[in-house]
């Protein structure tokens, strides 16, 4: 079943997070073509515009009032990324989403679940399909590929559309991990592998493009599918690319010390039973191995080609604007 409507509804539930906010800021500019429903753990904490309206909740607890009585698509972007409470990450994103899904109603024309590629576990990924099979090593990347289970499982079960997105870094002027970590490594001299290790990268904002454009396919489209996509330019980045481009921060910033083989060395620290060893081997293999995908299945239900961007121009940008941003 497709939607009619001029204006696409869509139920977004992890407002208040990074692509969330991104979304929420791209569809504030086309009240005409987007009616946002956007859940909040607090209220007057997202963009407050004309065709966004909030409610109150979260995963566990979802308003009663968010889903609407019209064609709609849920785009679901919650859930927990890191364990400070120490109680793992099962309870919110699986149980969570179990929860999500059965607030479904029979206006849900389709999900959207913004899930991640370390679903496919951590040694390389190589232009990996979206048709890979989920090999999850880590407990956040295992909760995860539950999830997607749960929403292509739902999916089936009631007839309707889901799309399981699979970036690896998102990217932006916001970012507060990926981009100062790697500032960090530069700062220090610190050089990963031989650099030709190549990532997915994506901008938020061209991330929530996306994100919409494949919400009007899911409105659309006659018969459901039920998919993981991959999410990424089409280019993949390389380490020694970002790390030039980083560079220019820091003129006076040199490489001191490399380490050559950060497969071996994370295969090591994975053999011992120390917490924080372990934690860093996960890093080690996400900088220091391949992590890119094949996202030609992604860029054939798009309607335009943000994909084709070209990542180390991308990446020069971004580094010119958290340069500037130090100066002023």
């Amino acid at each position: 079943m497709s939607g009619s409507s001029s204006t696409l509804t869509i139920v977004v539930i992890g407002a208040n997070g990074y692509s969330g906010r991104a979304l929420l800021r791209l569809a504030a500019h086309q009240p005409a073509t987007y009616s946002i429903r956007a859940q909040v753990r607090e209220p007057g904490t997202v963009l407050d515009a004309d065709n966004i309206r909030t409610f109150t909740g979260s995963l566990e607890q979802i308003n009663p009032e968010l889903f609407p009585d019209e064609p709609h698509i849920l785009v679901h972007m919650a859930g927990k990324n890191i364990d400070h409470d120490g109680t793992g990450f099962e309870r919110v994103n699986i149980h969570g989403t179990e929860n999500l899904l059965a607030h479904c109603n029979q206006h849900t024309l389709g999900i959207l679940y913004h899930s991640s590629l370390s679903v496919l576990g951590q040694n390389h990924q190589r232009n990996v399909s979206n048709q890979q099979t989920p090999s999850p090593k880590t407990d956040l990347a295992r909760s995860r590929a539950g999830a997607e289970q749960r929403v292509l499982d739902f999916a089936m079960k009631h007839n309707k559309s889901a799309y399981c997105l699979r970036p690896r870094f998102i990217l932006g002027k916001e970012d507060a991990f990926v981009i100062p970590a790697l500032i960090k490594l530069v700062q220090k001299g610190l050089y990963i592998g031989d650099g030709q290790q190549q990532f997915s990268v994506i901008d938020v904002d061209d991330y929530a493009l996306l994100i919409l454009e494949l919400c009007h396919r899911l409105y659309t489209c006659a018969e459901p599918e039920r998919l993981a996509l991959n999410v990424g330019y089409q280019k993949p980045l390389s380490f020694s690319h970002m790390y030039e481009a980083l560079q220019t921060l820091d003129p006076s910033a040199h490489i001191k010390r490399r380490i050559t083989h950060p497969g071996a060395l994370a295969t090591s620290f994975n053999w011992l039973p120390v917490k924080k060893l372990r934690s860093l081997a996960t890093q080690l293999q996400l900088i220091g191995l391949d992590h890119y995908s094949d996202v030609s299945e992604t860029r054939k239900r798009l309607r335009s080609d943000i994909l084709n961007r070209d990542s180390f121009d991308y990446f020069r940008e971004l580094a010119q604007h958290f340069k500037d941003s130090s100066c002023n």
